[in-house]
């Protein structure tokens, strides 16, 4: 059975998002609750002036998307049996991650 056919790049993409995520949440709280700075939205649109934090929220806004929906619909094909119910939790778990996605971009780069 090929790597893709058993699920193995899934497999270590969830594991592999979920280390980088813990070192994005611990720079983004670290950055946000302790550099000192008082937290409202003009030091906000500050931070979020710079490459730097554009990429790293990106980082965080895409990798946190993939993992959550990704181990959502896992959770789902494991509980939905009937293949009209996975298909739809499929589609939503889909139709979310784009919205929230684009959402989350456009937010991210101030457009």
């Amino acid at each position: 059975m090929s790597s893709r056919a058993s699920g193995t790049g899934w497999f270590l993409f969830q594991r592999v998002s979920g280390v980088l995520l813990v070192f994005l949440f611990l720079f983004h709280f670290g950055l946000m609750h302790f550099s000192g700075a008082e937290l409202n939205a003009a030091a906000v649109s500050a931070r979020l002036s710079g490459n730097l934090y554009r990429a790293v929220d990106l980082a965080f806004l895409f990798l946190a998307l993939g993992h959550g929906l990704y181990g959502a619909w896992m959770v789902a094909a494991d509980y939905l049996h009937r293949p009209g119910l996975r298909l739809a939790a499929l589609i939503f778990c889909f139709c979310a991650g784009i919205g929230l996605a684009i959402l989350g971009t456009v937010t991210i780069l101030g457009g």
